[in-house]
């Protein structure tokens, strides 16, 4: 349903008929010209279990504001998406509103008038409907596959994670429900080995790898070739913005990437200072789309680790999990971090069974009603407090230090102060975790008071930082004390680096080894950042220009 509140009776007809046109098929729009008596009615539509899917409100209503509607009418149906209408060219109104969708609150701005319809009113509304439908999850008539898994097992949570953020249309159902037991009948399997995954074609896998769930959606994971003018090792915001500016600059170009396209990047829930998205974008659909970007422009991508990297003359070749190789005249290195573990009993015998390393996107759904904690005190575990709150009955921050104004944004520190199921404990550790088969406690221990105490808990998510994925790389690749790859400037300090073979210093992006150049969160003194990160893929790309131009000994 699309609810609508508005003063003038006239002007709110005229937006509800313009509504019905385009979304009255699947959609009922509903609109009240008294805000308590909108109030009222979704009141009553929450009682009958109906869902609203948008709410939209004028800026000034009578006896309250647009704004104060909005957070009163969440309150009721904290899926809705929420849409403010503001005259044209109302500056002030237009600043707050804007105010209003920094801190969370507003999630759309309508301007009025919206004539065209089709250039002003229905893209916006579109945009709030299709976040709606990913946040409530609302399984498609058509899925790449349906898998049948343990709902609490970590290989349940490892495989939904994989495929959430790639982007792979799924259901998933329990070996004992009807649907999961007719699935087992239809793939020919008994359950004893799950999970199993029955593909849109027919296909069966049980307990897939990645590689052997790419090659049944189509993807690639051996290389079509044995040479390329450039190959990109990750698939995050880095390297699929090398992948597009190499491809579409007229370079054969490669992507190798092991597990998930869009990296750490694709758990974000909402990226709100991305250019270009004014209104935010979720890191999935963000990644996606430059994958498909990409795509387009013929970059190959394979999902594939690579496991070596040499020079041979004047290619250099990488080694891939199997122990075939691959050669390009450049490479491009934005193989991104890992996240770092936790070191408390039980936390790591519980991963994937109530606790996750990182956001966990897939994840929000499950913990409806449910008190969860996060630990971290960065920008990652602000977003993700802010979207687990529309979830989870309680979360609660856990923050070793006193503040999170030195490592967490402003903005996101707002959102979290305006939720009231969001708790901050500062000075807290997390030093143990405990379940029978999955996490059901924690045990936190407070530096100001020396104690410790236990909490009920359905789900931990743990974002404290990574650590470079460099361990594969050979030593001729100069590191920080932290793994991470010093590049350029970095490597000169008034001489070029030890065992530096060339004449000429490294290139502002370049390593310790020639043709080899680091974009994104593997570099050292990068701002680990997906707007950062996409800039420096693209940079990247013109050091790689600069270097096949030029023999390797110059």
């Amino acid at each position: 349903m699309l609810f609508l509140v508005g003063q003038d009776a006239e002007e709110l007809g005229a937006l509800r008929q313009a509504l019905e046109r385009r979304f009255g098929a699947d959609y009922q729009v509903e609109a009240e010209t008294v805000p308590e008596r909108g109030l009222s009615a979704l009141a009553a539509l929450r009682q009958r279990g109906e869902q609203v899917a948008v709410l939209v409100a004028d800026l000034a209503l009578a006896g309250m504001s647009g704004d104060e509607f909005l957070q009163r009418a969440h309150a009721m149906h904290p899926f809705a998406r929420r849409a403010l209408v503001v005259p044209i060219f109302n500056r002030p109104a237009e600043q707050e509103v804007f105010r209003g969708m920094a801190l969370g609150r507003v999630d759309m701005i309508l301007i009025r008038p919206w004539s065209p319809a089709e250039h002003w009113l229905y893209p916006r509304v579109g945009m709030l409907l299709d976040e709606w439908v990913q946040a409530t999850e609302q399984p498609g008539e058509v899925n790449a596959m349906r898998i049948v898994a343990e709902p609490g097992a970590p290989s349940t949570h490892a495989l939904r994670d994989l495929l959430h953020r790639n982007a792979v249309p799924f259901q998933s159902f329990p070996p004992g429900s009807p649907e999961g037991q007719r699935l087992l009948e239809l793939a020919g399997q008994d359950g004893r080995r799950l999970p199993v995954c029955v593909y849109f074609n027919g296909r069966v896998q049980t307990d897939p790898s990645v590689p052997q769930i790419a090659e049944a959606l189509g993807f690639g994971s051996r290389p079509r070739h044995s040479r390329y003018d450039l190959i990109i090792v990750g698939a995050g915001p880095a390297g699929l913005s090398a992948a597009l500016s190499g491809a579409s600059e007229g370079l054969h170009t490669l992507v190798l990437e092991p597990h998930t396209v869009g990296g750490q990047a694709s758990t974000t829930s909402i990226i709100r200072n991305f250019l270009g998205f004014p209104f935010g974008v979720s890191g999935k659909t963000l990644t996606t789309l430059a994958r498909n970007q990409a795509l387009l422009f013929g970059a190959e991508l394979v999902f594939n680790r690579a496991a070596g990297l040499r020079r041979r003359g004047q290619q250099l070749l990488i080694t891939l999990a199997d122990g075939s190789e691959v050669s390009s005249g450049a490479v491009v290195l934005s193989v991104g971090a890992r996240y770092r573990r936790l070191d408390a009993p039980g936390v790591e015998d519980l991963v994937g069974a109530g606790v996750f390393y990182g956001a966990a996107v897939s994840e929000a759904p499950a913990t409806r009603g449910q008190p969860v904690y996060i630990v971290g005190a960065g920008n990652s575990a602000g977003q993700a407090a802010v979207h687990l709150a529309q979830y989870a009955e309680h979360v609660t921050l856990v923050v070793r230090g006193e503040t999170l104004s030195s490592s967490m944004s402003d903005y996101l520190i707002q959102q979290i102060a305006i939720r009231p199921n969001v708790t901050i404990c500062t000075n807290t550790q997390v030093v143990g975790a405990s379940g029978a088969g999955r996490l059901e406690r924690l045990s936190l221990y407070d530096a100001a008071t020396c104690r410790t105490k236990p909490v009920p808990a359905s789900a931990l998510f743990i974002l404290i930082g990574s650590t470079p994925h460099t361990d594969w790389l050979p030593a001729t690749f100069v590191r920080d004390q932290s793994g991470f790859l010093l590049t350029g400037r970095e490597l000169v300090r008034r001489q070029p680096p030890t065992g530096w073979p060339l004449t000429r210093n490294p290139l502002a992006m370049e390593t310790s080894v020639p043709g080899v150049v680091a974009a994104g969160d593997v570099r050292h003194g990068s701002t680990k950042r997906v707007a950062s990160a996409v800039g420096e893929g693209a940079a990247a790309v013109h050091a790689v220009h600069r270097l096949l131009d030029k023999p390797a000994d110059q």
